[in-house]
């Protein structure tokens, strides 16, 4: 890239060129100073707008407005993913034979509200199942097991509270964020035309609101098989339950290209347990640790094994070489030495594992 001139090296550029043009020296009191320093401050200007311009040319440097309205309709033709509302099923208790209404609203002990998806009767036995919708999008509508809801508005024979049902309220996910979309667009852009490689697919399946990585594995489940592996880094358990693999499977029947048979996956938790000496051993140094370890599986962890950003053929599991591991906790900002005890090999993983950061002991 062409260096930019600073504004003082073009005040001091055009004061020149005037005694240049004018053949005189300048006088104590004269034009060339003012008028320097005000086609200088034009000039600075030009040169700052083809600066902006430069870099609306790539996604990877472009402000938040060229993305989104240059970018994202050529290299994602589903736009940004909106956010969603958390759904799920609770129990209902009450009088048998007494209805609730669709629509009614169940509150949270943090003000968040349910609405109930279908009107449902009570049946004799005095309890009923009833399936319900966040009434606000995003993230927070998730909620686990076991949580309680309260109506909102006393309906007759219904009793109060509702108890939300495995595997809880689940599916909420905020709008996408601008660097989470920057990074989808780099990624299509590089990967060429969607034709059903294993790229395409995970593009495909981080369309859906909240799937943050994916990993293809083709002819896993058998010949004309395309199985996709994901998982949501937003929710506070990253990988999906039932509803959530659901949703991208339909997404994936939508929008993939036509294959035998098609699988939305969870990969399997397989925590890594860490026991390290650190010299110096400060609470801001372990942090630092912790993070780099964290970074580091998130960019390397997977479901399959990747060479090149790609599935390798034919399928198998991920490794993770235990030097890599060594080289992230040297490069915590204010570690010295360290010794890393375990793990004492390389992390292997099964198909379908996904390493993440376990327990960390330290000595």
């Amino acid at each position: 890239m062409i260096p930019r001139p600073t504004l003082a090296d073009i005040v001091r550029r055009n004061e020149a060129e005037l005694v240049l043009e004018t053949a005189s020296a300048p006088l104590r009191r004269n034009l060339f100073t003012p008028l320097a320093r005000a086609l200088s401050g034009a000039e600075h200007g030009l040169y700052g707008h083809q600066d902006w311009i430069a870099r609306q040319i790539h996604p990877q440097s472009c402000d938040d407005d060229t993305l989104l309205d240059v970018f994202v309709p050529i290299y994602l033709p589903a736009g940004r993913k909106p956010p969603s509302a958390a759904s799920g099923v609770i129990k209902l208790s009450g009088a048998a034979g007494y209805p609730i209404a669709a629509g009614e609203l169940l509150g949270r002990g943090d003000d968040a509200q349910f609405a109930l998806v279908d009107g449902v009767t009570l049946p004799a036995a005095g309890q009923i199942t009833a399936k319900v919708i966040a009434t606000a999008p995003g993230q927070a509508g998730n909620t686990e097991p076991g949580s309680k809801l309260r109506l909102v508005n006393t309906v007759p024979g219904i009793n109060g509270e509702a108890e939300v049902l495995a595997p809880g309220l689940s599916g909420g996910a905020d709008i996408e964020g601008i660097e989470e979309v920057r990074a989808r667009v780099i990624e299509a852009r590089r990967n060429g035309g969607q034709v059903g490689r294993t790229t395409d697919w995970e593009i495909w399946a981080k369309e859906v609101a909240g799937v943050t990585r994916a990993w293809a594995a083709p002819k896993l489940l058998g010949n004309g098989s395309i199985s996709v592996y994901f998982v949501r880094d937003g929710d506070a358990d990253i990988f999906p339950d039932a509803a959530e693999q659901a949703a991208v499977l339909a997404h994936l029947e939508q929008t993939g290209t036509p294959m035998g048979e098609i699988y939305a996956l969870a990969p399997i938790n397989k925590p890594i347990n860490f026991t390290i000496r650190l010299t110096p051993d400060t609470p801001a140094i372990r942090q630092a640790v912790v993070e780099a370890l964290a970074a580091v599986l998130a960019s390397e962890a997977a479901p399959v094994k990747r060479a090149d950003g790609r599935t390798s053929l034919p399928v198998s599991g991920a490794t993770i070489p235990r030097s890599h591991l060594t080289e992230a906790i040297s490069g915590a900002p204010g570690e010295w030495d360290h010794l890393l005890v375990a793990p004492a090999a390389d992390v292997v993983c099964g198909i379908g594992e996904l390493a993440t950061l376990g327990a960390i002991t330290w000595l």
